[in-house]
Formats: C-alpha cells, structure tokens, sequence
C-alpha cells in the first residue's frame, strides 16, 4: 500500500519515532544523527554548517525540543505534512514542529522540517 494511502493511525506509527529521532539529534547537537531520516539531494543544500549555525542561532534561546502532542495530518499526492506541538526546556510557550514526509525508495524520509516558535 502507498503511504500517502494508509490510515492516519499507521502513517503517526511509522512517522512520529521519525521525527522523535530527528528531535533529539537537534537535541544532542549531532548533524549525522539529524540527517539520518533527511532526503538530502543535490537541491537540498544543509551541510553541517547550516545545521550548527541553526543550533547557535536557537538552542541558546530554546533550550531542548520534546515532540508533544499532534496538531493535525495533512494528505497531499505525493507526501503527507505532519505538525505537532514542541515544548522547548528554555521557555513556557510550546511551538509548532512541521515534518513533511515522502516515500522515496521504498522507505520514509524527511523532506522537510521547520519550527515556529
């Protein structure tokens, strides 16, 4: 079955330890681990120094990201966006967390992750 197909359920169970992963790379600080889910292509172009830049830029205002409660998942042809509320350890305010993910050789990825504070 195409993953843009299955059920919301089956799509939170195989995206969210995605995304859960991805965060707490953001929170060791480790680029490798970070990228491990991301499609990174030649028009992707986030090398380790947009990633540690984006960390000095943010981790000393926010602190650690835990991955909260979902917000809601959004169907489209060919990937499935995914938000949830993050807490952040350095402020009392959640934010927001959007993950799209695609089926790409037969396996999920990231192709994309953006934070609203």
């Amino acid at each position: 079955m195409k993953f843009t197909e299955m059920s919301d359920n089956e799509i939170l169970d195989i995206v969210t330890p995605l995304a859960v992963h991805t965060e707490k790379a953001w929170n060791e600080k480790n680029y490798e681990m970070f990228c491990h889910y991301l499609l990174i292509g030649p028009e992707h172009n986030f090398t380790s120094e947009n990633f540690y830049e984006q960390i000095e830029k943010n981790y000393d205002d926010l602190g650690l990201h835990t991955v909260k409660g979902l917000k809601t998942l959004h169907r489209n042809p060919e990937n499935i966006v995914v938000m949830w509320e993050v807490d952040f350890e350095k402020r009392v305010e959640p934010g927001v967390i959007i993950y799209i993910f695609t089926e790409h050789e037969q396996k999920i990825v990231i192709t994309g992750c953006t934070l609203h504070e």
